[in-house]
């Protein structure tokens, strides 16, 4: 199975400032990043900003893994039965 991984980089002085999400397959860095940027000076937001930037690359890898799962046999936690409802018509 592939391993996922994401790194979040700082903005270069040029780009302004926040961050730069990339992500990785089996350490080998996969095309396409993402930006996260925020005003000058208001380190709240550049804060925020490195949070909104975490959360996504987590997401990510668990979308990445979760595909990965069904591949390799495992069943779904929950499988209807045709068994679980009847409808009596009169």
């Amino acid at each position: 199975m592939p391993r996922y991984s994401f790194k979040i980089d700082s903005l270069s002085p040029e780009d302004g400032y926040g961050w730069v999400l990339r992500y990785f397959q089996d350490d080998v860095e996969i095309s396409g990043y993402e930006i996260f940027s925020a005003p000058a000076g208001v380190a709240w937001m550049i804060q925020q900003e490195f949070e909104n930037a975490r959360f996504t690359g987590e997401l990510w890898v668990e979308k990445m893994a979760s595909n990965h799962l069904n591949t390799m046999g495992n069943q779904p936690r929950y499988e209807p039965s045709t068994e679980q409802m009847k409808l009596w018509l009169k």
